[in-house]
């Protein structure tokens, strides 16, 4: 972690090359699908129907709240099985604000397993789960699509480790799974699943930056303060957002993504410091931009003048 601007908080991992290109209509289609382009007239309406899961090392503690208040149904915790529990708990006791779609903002272990922890040392809480796993136990919560926002995403995808990760594969990053791992059934057959797995197209390190709520105009601030009191949470003060939900929310053109296709080769490769500013700008105004539709500005009243009686005219 370095500082800029703001806090950066870098997945660690290598990675696979990364290939610029303009946002082609495979991958409009592919995010078209999972989180359609609606254009959004309320701050409270931004995640409607999406889910997104972090690694509490990845998070800010803000940040559930914050993405709540966009409409998100937001997730942090170190154990999988916590995570998939409240999955299932929020669709069942909220029908009228459903998931559809989950966002994973976790490690990728260098391709290797999907972790979440609470940091790196050994002994800190972390769990791991396979691609399977997650289109196993997620299909019948009635999640059709998950986006991997994680290192080394397409490696994630591999056949040997697709249903059963590698619990002894040697990688530095896999680190003691303190919280278990799960495991998708030996005879499942990702096939015939209903869920759809959404990765980049090609895997890279995935940068996540902090802001402040004081970074965002005052019409955003009002309605991220409004959303949060009608649903009974303290209202943020920070958040922690990353380049590529940044890339999907704002349809940035160099966001490329793929679906049922693996990657095995290892490089290393990031987003720059810049780029990655110029993202979280894009998110901050697109923020403002909604809020702006929810609360209008008033146009300021001018100081009345007052009027010059006219002058008389004289009769000589």
């Amino acid at each position: 972690m370095f500082t800029i601007r703001r806090r950066l908080l870098p997945l660690l991992c290598l990675v696979a090359a990364v290939r610029g290109a303009a946002l082609d209509n495979s991958s409009l289609h592919l995010l078209d699908r999972a989180w359609p382009d609606v254009a959004s007239r309320n701050v409270s309406e931004i995640g409607r129907g999406v889910g997104v899961v972090f690694s509490p090392d990845l998070s800010v503690p803000d940040n559930c709240r914050f993405y709540e208040s966009l409409g998100f149904a937001c997730f942090q915790d170190a154990d999988w099985e916590k995570v998939l529990d409240a999955v299932h708990r929020h669709n069942v006791l909220y029908p009228e604000r459903r998931i559809f779609t989950l966002i994973l903002e976790t490690h990728g272990t260098n391709g290797n397993g999907l972790k979440l922890q609470t940091s790196y040392d050994p002994d800190a809480g972390r769990s791991y789960i396979s691609a399977g796993a997650l289109q196993q136990r997620l299909e019948p919560e009635g999640i059709y699509y998950v986006i991997i926002s994680a290192c080394n995403s397409g490696r994630l995808l591999r056949p040997a480790i697709y249903n059963q990760l590698d619990p002894n594969n040697g990688d530095k990053l896999f680190l003691p799974a303190t919280k278990g791992i799960v495991n998708a059934s030996p005879d499942f057959v990702a096939s015939r699943s209903a869920v759809m797995i959404i990765t980049p197209e090609s895997s890279h390190i995935e940068t996540t930056l902090v802001g402040k709520i004081a970074e965002l105009s005052p019409s955003a601030r009002r309605a991220i303060t409004d959303s949060a009191k009608s649903l009974g949470i303290k209202p943020p003060t920070e958040f922690a957002v990353s380049d590529m939900m940044t890339a999907m929310l704002t349809r940035d053109s160099q966001l490329q993504l793929s679906s049922g296709s693996y990657v095995d080769e290892l490089s290393r490769a990031a987003a720059t410091v810049d780029r990655s500013e110029q993202l979280f700008t894009k998110f901050v105004r697109y923020v403002n931009a909604v809020s702006a539709k929810q609360y209008p500005p008033t146009e300021k009243k001018k100081p009345a003048v007052a009027r010059k009686a006219p002058r008389k005219k004289r009769v000589n």
